[in-house]
C-alpha cells in the first residue's frame, strides 16, 4: 500500500472513530453533549475532531443521516420484495415504523433536531441537508401512491405528495408515543398494530371504489 493510499485509510479511520463516538454520546445524552466529552471518548484532542467536522451541530447531523441511510437501505429492501399496490404502500412505512422501533436512539435525536432551538442553532446549509434527504425519504411512497392514481387503484383525486406527507407524519406520531414507554412493557408490538389500523383506515380513504 502506498502512502497516499495508508494516509487516507488513517483519515477514513479517524473520521470513523470520531463518527462512533459521537454517536454513542449522543444517544445517552443528546445534544447537550460537548466536544469535549466527544474528544475524550475518541481518545483525540479536540483540535483533531474539527480537522474532520466544522461543529457539534455538524457531528450531530452526520449521526442522524446515518440513521436516515440506514432506513433507506431497509425501504429499498422492502420494496424489492413487495408486490401490488397497497402492498408496496404498507412495505415503505411499516419499514420506518419499525427502523424507528428498533433504532429509537436514531428516531429521538432526529425529533431533537425537529424542534425550533435547535434548528435556530444550526447553519442554514446544514438544515438544508436534513430537509432534502427528508425529502427523498417521502419520494418512494409519493412514486407509489401516484402510481396507484394513475392505474385504477386510487381515486383520481388523490394527491400523491398529500397522502405520502400525511402517512408520514402519523406514523411519526404513534413512534412519538411508542418511544415514551419502556421497551420492557411490550408496548412495540400494539404500536406497530395501531399503525397498522391507520394506514387501513387512510388506504380505504384513497381507493377507487368500483362501479
Amino acid at each position: 500500500m502506498g502512502i497516499s493510499a495508508r494516509r487516507e485509510r488513517e483519515k477514513q479511520y479517524r473520521r470513523d472513530t470520531i463518527l462512533t463516538a459521537a454517536r454513542d454520546l449522543f444517544f445517552a445524552k443528546g445534544y447537550r453533549t460537548t466536544m469535549e466529552e466527544i474528544a475524550e471518548r475518541s481518545e483525540l484532542s479536540k483540535g483533531t475532531l474539527y480537522l474532520y467536522f466544522n461543529s457539534k451541530d455538524e457531528l450531530y447531523i452526520s449521526v442522524i443521516m446515518e440513521g436516515f441511510r440506514l432506513l433507506e437501505e431497509r425501504m429499498n429492501r422492502a420494496l424489492a420484495g413487495a408486490k401490488g399496490t397497497e402492498e408496496r404502500v404498507k412495505a415503505i412505512y411499516f419499514s420506518f415504523i419499525d427502523h424507528c422501533l428498533e433504532n429509537r436512539e436514531y428516531f429521538r435525536i432526529t425529533q431533537y433536531f425537529l424542534t425550533e432551538d435547535a434548528r435556530e442553532n444550526t447553519s442554514h446549509d446544514l438544515v438544508e441537508t436534513i430537509n432534502g434527504y427528508t425529502g427523498e425519504l417521502l419520494e418512494p411512497g409519493v412514486r407509489v401512491i401516484q402510481e396507484g392514481i394513475e392505474g385504477g387503484e386510487f381515486r383520481e383525486d388523490t394527491n400523491a405528495s398529500d397522502i405520502a406527507l400525511i402517512t408520514w407524519r402519523m406514523a411519526t406520531g404513534i413512534l412519538d408515543l411508542a418511544v415514551m414507554e419502556d421497551e420492557a412493557d411490550g408496548g412495540a408490538e400494539n404500536y406497530r398494530e395501531l399503525f397498522e389500523t391507520a394506514i387501513e383506515t387512510l388506504l380505504r380513504g384513497v381507493r377507487k371504489r368500483k362501479e
